[in-house]
């Protein structure tokens, strides 16, 4: 058995393609997708400012001059009218929305420049210099207020011109008025409900129950993500490769050389499994130890930690150890080499895919999600994750018993379909 091992790992590691397959190939997309998505990943992702055009026709000063002659017209004292101008002014719906453009927290979003003429706001739309234009109409300041104190029907909106609605940026903009409306329309309903006076909410004192305090995660950075995620990918190529290696043997005539000189099957088929456990327990060390060295992907761990990269990494060697056995089990029974040309180009896709070495599938489907933790790669995955995010060992066990279990399943359905004998 430990000749058969020992042939594998030689064989293995002086196969100058296997060897890029196995460590080229997942530390170079490690680099690419580390520093190209490195954003999208981290949430750092930002959008360019929104060129946006606003035209002020509306004369605050006049319409709330216009506004106190027609309360005098309605017959109102003129005590009263003081008051009501006087709230007119904090309530005028131009200057608040004006306020809400020029938020500070806004200009990030928003690159707004101010026209004197619409003609020339609309010869920019047109041009596409600007996505929106916005436009605050003459006296619409008036008929809000005489909308808002007087409950007369409005004659004038705030007007926004787009050249595509189907743009993401116009859609945002378009949003932002609506929200800054219906929001304005509730407030001043309330107001006027209430005779002007702001609702005060007072509760007893009353047992609401208790505020637990949740620590937040630790953020994943994107060479973290894409190291376990090719990690986890690459590692199922080992099974295939052992697999490839074993019908090699088998088409040379070499296995039914070692049966008739005395090997056992099962040994034969148990130094694959170790052979495989190993390899891929050498080849996810070396991939997180070159991602450590030269991007710092798991720089300043402490020891407790290493242990469980340790364990986990170990316990997804296993599994693969398992999907080895079960390849190479179903590998000798066929007349050509196929399974592992199978696995190796659609399986290992689909695994990987739903296990998330690609993206984060939660973004995608909660159900992928849940779907891609219950294959060996997406579960050892999330065992990362959690414990990159800081969760403790005692929480990520459950998902190693998972894959523990898996492995015992492929090695017991391999040693099933196994062939006991000599084949031909």
């Amino acid at each position: 058995m430990w000749n058969i091992f020992k042939k594998d790992l030689l064989t293995i590691s002086r196969d100058r393609s296997e060897v890029i397959m196995l460590l080229g190939m997942p530390f170079i997309l490690i680099s690419i997708l580390g520093f190209a998505l490195g954003g999208l990943i981290e949430g750092e992702t930002s959008i360019s400012q929104i060129p946006v055009a606003l035209v002020i026709e509306n004369d605050q000063e006049a319409d709330l001059a216009d506004f106190e002659a027609l309360l005098l017209e309605q017959g109102i004292p003129s005590e009263a009218i003081e008051e009501i101008v006087a709230g007119a002014k904090g309530a005028d719906p131009a200057q608040v929305f004006l306020d809400l453009l020029e938020d500070p927290e806004l200009e990030e979003l928003i690159g707004l420049t101010t026209y004197e003429q619409a003609a020339d706001a609309a010869a920019d739309l047109e041009a596409d210099e600007v996505v929106a234009v916005i436009t605050i109409p003459k006296q619409f300041s008036y008929h809000a207020l005489a909308s808002i104190f007087l409950n007369e029907e409005p004659e004038s909106v705030i007007e926004l011109a787009v050249q595509d609605r189907e743009q993401i940026r116009a859609s945002v903009i378009e949003n932002l008025i609506q929200t800054f409306t219906d929001r304005y329309n509730l407030e001043t309903s309330i107001l006027v409900a209430n005779d002007g006076e702001p609702i005060e909410a007072s509760f007893a004192e009353q047992d609401f129950g208790q505020v637990t305090t949740v620590s937040r995660a630790k953020p994943v950075t994107a060479f973290q993500y894409y190291t376990i995620g090719m990690a986890a990918m690459f590692a199922l190529y080992v099974g295939a490769t052992v697999s490839a290696n074993a019908f090699k043997e088998k088409d040379t005539h070499v296995f039914a050389r070692l049966i008739m000189a005395g090997e056992r099957p099962l040994r034969y088929l148990t130094s694959k499994a170790i052979a495989a456990t190993i390899l891929t327990f050498m080849q996810l060390t070396i991939l997180f130890s070159l991602s450590n060295l030269l991007f710092g992907t798991f720089s300043g761990q402490s020891s407790k930690y290493w242990l469980g990269m340790f364990i986990i990494t170990f316990t997804f060697s296993f599994v693969i150890g398992g999907l080895a056995t079960l390849l190479t089990a179903i590998t000798l029974q066929s007349s050509q080499d196929t399974v592992s040309g199978i696995f190796s180009g659609g399986v290992v896709t689909i695994l990987a895919f739903l296990g998330g070495s690609f993206t984060p599938v939660e973004q995608i489907s909660p159900f992928i999600r849940a779907l891609g933790n219950w294959t060996p790669n997406g579960a050892i995955m999330t065992a990362y994750m959690q414990l990159i995010q800081g969760f403790e060992l005692t929480s990520i066990m459950p998902l190693l018993y998972r894959v523990i279990v898996m492995a015992v399943v492929l090695i017991v359905i391999a040693l099933i379909i196994f062939p006991k004998r000599r084949i031909a």
